[in-house]
Parts: structure tokens; sequence; C-alpha cells
């Protein structure tokens, strides 16, 4: 038996306790895992706009004059290979060419990037 001097939790005092401890930390998993998907998107993201600059670098530095075309390719970055296709079209001035890429994860169809960038004649 108890003194009336001590004093204890009682049980639905101890499951209330325990209630708020499991919802509070189910909103901080929810939170880093939030925050870790968020992450690997922009590093994806960011990779695949270094592939599409890339391969406009690639045809301005080869300066190979097209009219409209389409090329595709695949090509490996960050441990990982990434799809990409490269759209040149004409544009209103005769010495100009606009060059548009879309680039994908090698293993999916949804564009993580897409980059304009124009060409001139020399």
């Amino acid at each position: 038996m108890m003194n009336p001097s001590q004093s204890a939790f009682t049980l639905i005092e101890i499951m209330v306790a325990l209630a708020i401890i499991a919802l509070t930390m189910g909103a901080i998993i929810e939170n880093t895992t939030s925050s870790t998907r968020n992450a690997l998107y922009l590093k994806e993201k960011t990779v695949a706009s270094w592939v599409a600059l890339n391969q406009i670098t690639l045809i301005r530095a080869k300066r190979q004059w097209t009219s409209n075309s389409n090329k595709h390719g695949v090509v490996e970055m960050a441990n990982r290979e990434w799809s990409w296709k490269l759209t040149i079209q004409k544009t209103d001035d005769a010495n100009m060419r606009r060059l548009t890429v879309d680039v994908f994860a090698a293993d999916d169809d949804q564009v993580l990037a897409s980059m304009t960038g124009f060409m001139g004649k020399l």
C-alpha cells in the first residue's frame, strides 16, 4: 500500500504520455523522410541540368551547322545513366539555331531537366 504522501503516475497518465510521444516521433520521422526525398530530387534535377548543358556545349563546340533535326543518346554522369533528346530548330534569323535538350533518367520517361540554347553560324 502507498502512503498518502507518496504519489505515482496512473496507468492512464502513462498511456497519454506514450501517445503524445508516439505522435511526435511520427511527425519527426515524416519530416525527415520528406526532407531526404526532396534532397534526392534536387540532386537528380541538378545533375540532369548539367547533362543538358553538356549536350548544348558539345553541339556548339562541334560547329556543325544543320537545319531542323532531332538527336538522342545516353550518357553517364554521377554514376547513373541519363537519356537526352536534342531538338535543333530554325529561328527567324537564318544565322541562328535553337537547341532544346530534354533529359530523363535512363529508367524513367519524366523530363527532369529541359534547357534551351542558341547557336550562331560562324
